[in-house]
């Protein structure tokens, strides 16, 4: 029934078994396939002892405490004032439906405000100068959207992600110049901040004294030389009725404002720089600053201030990173120091520790009892 296979002469000097040499690797590569499959592969991995938590822990905590206090020195070192005004002035003691009001009367021209802050340490240059507003959600994903970066790069017309800001009455309009469309077009454009400041410092004799305010390089190298085009904007916030902000006047690439505000915030308080003061200034000497509050932050419960800060190498004044670190130098620590205690002490006879590597303590070699 059945009939044995006759043996064969090898072919060509091969094994007498039928099978030529590369099969050997193929039976090789079989053999791992099957070991790496079952999980049968050779393998090393540490053993976690108690001396070797302590020093992973210890090292932890060297590591971020080497970190951790030379970024809050540097967050700590940097020296700031905040001067708040949009409820200075005529706007002192008002509420914000009567601080709107006042605003709205004047439309559009503003209410010139003065603040003075006082300086109680040496700033030395550059001292930025920042507009911060607070409770404007600028990251909110409609008004994020409502841009076109290819108008403003090339000039060309905008594209109906802009609306409701595409067009000045809503839609094209061939009684208007280009058809009614706005361009930068967008709700991040229309809303362009308008406040503007000026500033003095009080000199020896109570007079004041002019402070430069340098506004060219406050954008970033980016923008200027990749992002805008070399255009003048059209019916942007030319209409007082329409308007959300400021207008512009200059090529979109000269106007670094613009461009500082079109980079849209992550957080609902926020700053963004709008000069830098290029000479020092020292302790005790008093800044007058000249307001033009213009932009209205009342209708929401917003508030505007004008911040003076030096930086440091690790920037602004931020001690966030530098805690961070030292709070979890401090929890390494602990955890190190907590090992140490119950590894080698035992916590005084309240725990008891097996001796590591005990294969007596293996169920299979206990005595029963």
């Amino acid at each position: 029934m059945f009939q044995r296979k006759k043996k064969t002469e090898p072919i060509n000097g091969g094994r007498e078994d039928g099978h030529d040499e590369p099969q050997t690797n193929d039976k090789k590569k079989s053999k791992f396939y099957r070991r790496f499959a079952q999980q049968e592969l050779k393998g090393w991995s540490p053993i976690i002892t108690g001396n070797v938590v302590v020093l992973y822990f210890l090292a932890v905590a060297v590591v971020c405490i080497a970190l951790g206090v030379p970024i809050l020195k540097a967050a700590l070192d940097v020296h700031e004032h905040e001067i708040r005004y949009d409820n200075a002035g005529v706007m002192a003691g008002r509420s914000k439906g009567e601080q709107q009001d006042i605003l709205l009367q004047q439309n559009g021209e503003g209410v010139t405000t003065t603040v003075n802050v006082t300086i109680t340490k040496d700033m030395n240059p550059p001292v930025y100068v920042y507009y911060e507003l607070d409770k404007y959600y600028q990251n909110h994903k409609r008004y994020v959207r409502s841009r076109d970066d290819s108008q403003t790069g090339s000039g060309e017309g905008g594209s109906s992600k802009c609306a409701p800001e595409q067009y000045v009455n809503g839609s094209a309009n061939p009684n208007l110049p280009h058809n009614g469309e706005i361009n930068p077009c967008g709700l991040i454009a229309w809303s362009f901040f308008n406040d503007s400041y000026s500033a003095a410092i009080v000199g020896p004799d109570g007079a004041p004294v002019p402070l430069e305010l340098d506004q060219s390089n406050i954008a970033w190298s980016y923008d200027r030389n990749h992002l805008y085009g070399d255009y003048t904007p059209y019916n942007f916030n030319i209409y007082p009725d329409k308007r959300g902000g400021n207008t512009s006047t200059v090529d979109v690439n000269d106007n670094q404002h613009l461009m500082v505000w079109l980079r849209p915030a992550a957080q609902p308080d926020f700053r963004k720089l709008w000069a830098v003061i290029t000479v020092p200034l020292a302790a005790g000497t008093v800044v007058t600053f000249e307001v033009l509050n213009r932009y209205n932050t009342y209708g929401f419960g917003g508030q505007k201030s004008i911040v003076l800060s030096t930086n440091s190498w690790m920037g602004g004044r931020n001690a966030f990173l530098g805690i961070v670190y030292l709070v979890v130098a401090g929890l390494a620590l602990l955890t190190s120091v907590t090992f140490l205690f119950t590894y080698h002490l035992g916590c005084f006879g309240l725990i008891k520790r097996r001796k590591f590597g005990d294969v007596s303590q293996l169920s299979w070699n206990r005595v029963k009892k």
